[in-house]
């Protein structure tokens, strides 16, 4: 990634918009390029950015009011903008793409985002949120489609968050809206660590090319955990105490997320205040909480911005299939193939074709136990074919079907 190039951190849609504003108010954001884009005009004017900094999309059409949660609707507004969008992100050393998935314009738009970005030769990344349940099986049907069409076969580097995981940790009685608003501020701390990650001077540097490693195009399910100390309040325990709010996270889950997880992501950011020594014991604090087993990727840097504070983020990684490659290795060899004899071609007589004509048994139903009607010595109530005998010719199917 070019140092020089800004990092441009792209909010999509409504939720997107949200996470943005919430990223601008940390002063290490400062650093960052933020974009918001959407068709809902009142989630832009309640964005804390400059109009400079916001696009309304498919305004002509749709008046600013939104899409109405329709994917198609969505993906029109975003590809009719795309000579715009292709113009605010020329010149990006690298694009985060975040948003919330189950609605209209971040569903319907993520895959236009991917050509552009391709097209400019950008590498990007998203971070998107999974719909909470209570929002509806159409919404996360909508948010599975997207991962699954539009992003896991292009996009190097994917991972969702499910809003669920705040059930986990808040009490029963939150207000929905402050619920929403703190997984908007937890996943502005995920997509400012990330964005520190990959442009700051690092102690142990991480690439776009090791998180490309990790999660490409790789369904898997992430929980995310933040946590933030500072010499003013913890004094020089404020790595330990990082690590203790860490594990409270809102859209973390819980500890056993850690060791319950296939790979793990560490993070340590710092001011230019953070000391080698001290770096390496909050790691390896948070080091011990996973697995051996665990893929592993550690990271610490210093930015200016930061000051006396240190925030400690983990991004846990539990996949849901097994890679193709290590499915060959691992499956059983193949039988060898076994090879059959021809079967003798078996020859059809009349009294096959009979037995499939479409004649029915002949029952007399609730009239079994009846009195019979007979004439002649024959019952009436059985149809004359079988009461007679009568043969059954079959007429063309016969010369059509007997061999």
């Amino acid at each position: 990634m070019n140092a020089e190039a800004p990092f441009t951190v792209l909010g999509l849609g409504s939720a997107g918009v949200r996470i943005v504003g919430e990223l601008s108010r940390f002063q290490a954001a400062s650093a960052l390029r933020l974009l918001a884009v959407d068709t809902d005009q009142s989630e832009l004017a309640a964005s804390p950015l400059s109009e400079t900094q916001k696009l309304l999309l498919g305004g002509e059409w749709y008046k600013g009011l939104g899409c109405g949660g329709d994917v198609t609707t969505g993906q029109r507004a975003v590809g009719n903008a795309r000579s715009a969008l292709t113009e605010l992100l020329r010149g990006s050393g690298f694009l985060l793409v975040v948003g919330g998935l189950g609605k209209g314009t971040a569903s319907g738009g993520v895959g236009v985002i991917q050509s552009i970005a391709r097209k400019l030769e950008l590498a990007t990344a998203y971070q998107l949120t999974l719909p909470f349940t209570i929002e509806g099986h159409s919404r996360r049907r909508i948010a599975e489609d997207t991962l699954r069409q539009e992003l896991l076969p292009v996009a190097e580097t994917v991972w969702c968050i499910p809003n669920d995981l705040l059930f986990s940790v808040l009490p029963s009685t939150t207000p929905l809206a402050d619920s929403f608003r703190l997984s908007d501020q937890e996943n502005a701390r995920a997509a400012l660590a990330l964005s520190a990650i990959l442009r700051c001077g690092s102690l142990l540097p991480v690439s776009p090319a090791d998180f490309a490693a990790l999660l490409k195009r790789r369904k898997s399910f992430c929980s995310l955990g933040t946590g933030t100390g500072s010499g003013a309040e913890d004094g020089a325990n404020r790595c330990t105490a990082a690590l203790e709010r860490l594990l409270e996270s809102p859209l973390l889950g819980g500890r056993e997320k850690i060791t319950g997880a296939d790979a793990v992501v560490i993070s340590l950011l710092g001011g230019e205040s953070l000391e080698l020594g001290e770096a390496r014991q909050a790691l390896d604090a948070a080091a011990r909480l996973v697995r051996p087993e665990t893929r592993l990727l550690v990271s610490a840097g210093t930015t200016p911005e930061f000051g006396d504070t240190v925030q400690l983020t983990i991004l846990t990684v539990k996949f849901d299939q097994v890679e193709e490659s290590e499915q060959k290795l691992t499956a059983p060899a193949a039988a060898p193939a076994r090879t059959r004899a021809p079967r003798k071609p078996r020859t059809t007589t009349v009294d096959d074709l009979i037995d499939e004509l479409p004649l029915e048994t002949f029952t007399k139903g609730v009239m079994e136990r009846t009195q019979p009607v007979f004439y002649h010595n024959e019952d009436l109530d059985v149809p004359t074919y079988q009461r007679r005998r009568v043969p059954i010719d079959p007429g063309g199917y016969v010369e059509k079907h007997v061999k």
